[in-house]
C-alpha cells in the first residue's frame, strides 16, 4: 500500500502533514471558493468528511496516479465557473449507472463504501 504525504490546510496551517493511503482515494477535486486549502480528496469510510490540503489539483491527481476525469453534476445550481472537474479513483468503484432519460445526462458513480458522485455523460474512458 503506497502512502503519500500533502500538507494539511486548516486554518492556521498545521505544521503536520497528511499521509494518505493511495489504495483508499475515492476521488479528488478542486476547492471552492471560500473554502480551506486548493483540492480536496474524499476517501473510503469519511462520508461527508474531506481532507482539504494546500497542494495543488494537478499535483494531487498526479501523485495519486491512475485517476479518470469527468465533470461533475450538481443537482443545485453548479458553482459560478460552472461544472467542476472529479478526479475518480477506479479501483474504488463499485458500479455506474446512468440516469436517463435526464438533459443533460449524467451519471451516478457508486463507489465500495456507499458513496456515490454524479457525473455529466458521456462517461469518461475508464469507467
Amino acid at each position: 500500500m503506497p502512502f503519500i504525504s500533502f500538507n494539511k490546510a486548516t486554518d492556521p496551517l498545521a505544521p503536520d502533514d497528511l499521509r494518505i493511503n493511495t489504495s483508499a482515494v475515492l476521488y479528488v477535486e478542486a476547492s471552492r471558493a471560500g473554502l480551506v486549502g486548493q483540492t480536496t480528496i474524499h476517501m473510503l469510510g469519511q462520508g461527508t468528511v474531506v481532507n482539504a490540503v494546500t497542494e495543488s489539483i494537478g499535483t494531487v491527481v498526479t501523485s495519486i496516479g491512475g485517476m479518470v476525469a469527468g465533470k461533475r453534476h450538481y443537482l443545485a445550481p453548479p458553482p459560478d465557473d460552472g461544472a467542476s472537474t472529479v478526479y475518480i479513483s477506479p479501483a474504488n468503484v463499485s458500479h455506474v449507472r446512468p440516469n436517463a432519460p435526464s438533459a443533460p445526462e449524467f451519471w451516478y458513480v457508486k463507489f465500495v463504501d456507499g458513496s456515490e458522485v454524479r457525473i455529466v455523460g458521456p462517461l469518461p474512458d475508464g469507467l
